[in-house]
C-alpha cells in the first residue's frame, strides 16, 4: 500500500510543473546551453532587418508555474530548435477545471458583526438572509484551476539564416 501511495505521490510530483510546446516551422542546428537567446515581448521590439521568423509556437502549462520557469523553457526550446530569440504574440490564461472550495477558507462567522461593508473578520465577501441571520459567502463555492497559453515567434538572425539556406539549397 505504501509503495502504491509512493508511485502514485512521485507520478504527481513530476507532472505538477508540466508544460507543452507545439511547434510549426524550420528546425536548425541545436545552440549550446550558454549561448544568449534575445527576448522579445512584441512584435514592434524586434529591431529591423536584424531577424527572420523560423517558426511559430504555442508553449501551455498550469498557471502555477511561474514566470521565470516559462521564461526559461521559452529560451530552452529556442535553443533546441537553433533560434536566436523569442517574440511573444499573445497569452491568455483559461479555466480547464473546477473543484470545491475549501471548509476552512473563511473564517467562522461571528456573533458581532463590526464590517458593515459586507466583508467577513478576514475581508471575503458575504450576504445575509433578509432577516440578518444566516450568513452565505457571496464568493461562490467553487474555484476554477487556470491554465496559461503564451503564443510565440522564433527568430534567427538574418545573416546566419540566409547562410543556413544556402547550405539546404532551394530552400531560400
Amino acid at each position: 500500500m505504501i509503495r502504491c501511495f509512493s508511485a502514485f505521490l512521485f507520478l504527481l510530483l513530476c507532472c505538477a510543473g508540466c508544460m507543452s510546446f507545439d511547434y510549426v516551422g524550420q528546425t536548425f542546428d541545436p545552440r549550446p546551453g550558454s549561448s544568449p537567446v534575445a527576448f522579445f515581448e512584441g512584435r514592434q521590439e524586434i529591431p529591423p532587418d536584424t531577424y527572420r521568423i523560423i517558426g511559430r509556437g504555442t508553449l501551455t502549462g498550469s498557471s502555477k508555474i511561474d514566470g521565470f520557469d516559462r521564461t526559461q523553457k521559452m529560451r530552452d526550446i529556442a535553443r533546441e530548435r537553433g533560434a536566436d530569440a523569442v517574440c511573444i504574440v499573445g497569452t491568455r490564461t483559461f479555466p480547464v477545471g473546477f473543484y470545491p472550495r475549501a471548509k476552512g477558507e473563511f473564517a467562522p462567522p461571528s456573533t458581532i458583526n463590526a464590517n458593515r461593508d459586507g466583508t467577513d473578520d478576514v475581508g471575503a465577501p458575504w450576504q445575509s438572509d433578509s432577516f440578518g441571520e444566516e450568513r452565505v459567502s457571496s464568493s461562490g463555492e467553487t474555484r476554477a484551476r487556470y491554465d496559461f497559453e503564451i503564443k510565440l515567434l522564433l527568430l534567427k538572425k538574418t545573416g546566419d539564416f540566409e547562410k543556413e539556406m544556402k547550405t539546404r539549397k532551394g530552400f531560400l
